[in-house]
């Protein structure tokens, strides 16, 4: 193979080959990128044998088509580094020269032939979603996603397609996040329940570039194939039975009241300023024409945040993790959120206008 290609396409396309490498693999190879040649395209291709990504780039000169396989992280590193705006790419006998205006790097790959053969689903797109509204029902439900966690279905997001509407869902077990979007595609009684995981969505959140592009996303028996202008990524769908999150969304709440974002953004971050490991959690205290929030440690001693709202039930405290409150606020697209409550021992409820809310339990301060 002997390629002239454009240097920023190639380290964006071997970047994201890199964020899905295992760090740690009994079989090295897993470890590397495949660039091949196809179409008049370079396409370099990476997987960890659960998420597949594929990268087509247009801007280049080809030589002599052909393909090799080298390690991920030692390409990355050349062509950050690199200043030219196109490099040279020639292999010799699995050995890839990378040349630019002042440099030349001999690296030692593998049998292009050795590379995993990776499929994905070669079938209509299931549904398609502009790329700006996918992006933020990613950043709405990702955080609340668990990490690390026995209850493997909950280590990931679960996608309900209906009609035109698409539903995603996350849950740790102790805080709870929904959002709903609109999306077009989809074949009239054709609906799709899956749960993604948590490293594919991350990685479909970077993928989306371009915030007026269509992305294409085709469920497949346990696959999901998502198909950018230039990418296309897919994996393995967690198996497992997703838990009923509808009945963890409180009802009949009877305490309601408008909250201004950046206000009670300010007024958490201060109040949690003195919580430490063990006392992690703030008190809000609701009374009538206002909002207290306090934290008290042994060791560091007691804040104390006081906010003016429009509150007229019966006064009611109420305890929670300042850091869950924080990640929800964040992520927010309104300059007020609408939160619910009965009393000072069930979930409350946050809601960002009327497609995204929020269930948090509260904690003992």
């Amino acid at each position: 193979m002997n390629v002239n290609v454009n240097r920023a396409a190639l380290f964006e396309a071997v970047q994201l080959a890199s964020s899905i490498v295992p760090a740690r693999t009994p079989k090295p190879i897993l470890q590397c990128a495949k660039l091949h040649t196809s179409n008049d395209k370079l396409i370099v291709t990476a997987t960890d044998n659960e998420i597949t990504i594929t990268y087509s780039i247009s801007q280049l000169q080809i030589v002599q088509e052909g393909s090799t396989v080298v390690p991920a992280d030692r390409m990355t590193g050349i062509l950050r580094e690199s200043n030219d705006e196109t490099v040279s790419i020639e292999v010799k006998d699995a050995v890839c020269e990378i040349s630019g205006t002042d440099s030349h790097f001999k690296v030692f790959g593998q049998d292009a032939d050795d590379f995993p053969v990776t499929e994905t689903a070669d079938q209509p797109a299931s549904l398609k979603i502009k790329a700006q509204d996918l992006k933020s029902m990613i950043s709405k439900v990702t955080f609340a996603a668990a990490r690390e966690s026995s209850r493997y279905a909950i280590n990931g997001v679960l996608w309900e397609c209906t009609g035109k509407k698409l539903r995603m869902v996350a849950t740790d077990g102790r805080r709870l996040a929904q959002v709903d979007g609109e999306v077009s595609g989809a074949a009239k009684g054709e609906d799709h329940s899956a749960i993604v995981p948590i490293k594919t969505m991350s990685i479909l959140e970077r993928i989306l570039q371009d915030p007026d592009e269509k992305i294409e996303i085709t469920f497949s028996g346990n696959q999901i194939v998502i198909r950018t202008a230039t990418v296309e990524l897919s994996g393995i769908l967690v198996q497992g039975r997703f838990p009923k999150y509808e009945d963890v969304i409180p009802s009949g709440c009877d305490k309601k009241i408008e909250l201004n974002v950046s206000s009670l953004q300010s007024a958490v971050r201060r109040a949690a300023l003195l919580t430490n490991e063990n006392s992690r959690g703030i008190l809000l205290g609701f009374s009538k024409g206002g909002l207290r929030l306090t934290s008290s440690t042994p060791e560091a001693g007691e804040a104390e945040v006081t906010m003016d709202v429009d509150y007229q039930a019966e006064p009611v405290e109420i305890g929670f993790n300042p850091q869950y409150v924080l990640e929800m606020l964040k992520v927010s697209d309104n300059d007020e959120v609408a939160f619910e409550f009965s009393d000072g021992k069930r979930p409350g409820l946050l809601k960002s206008g009327k497609n995204f809310l929020y269930v948090v339990m509260p904690v003992t301060v």
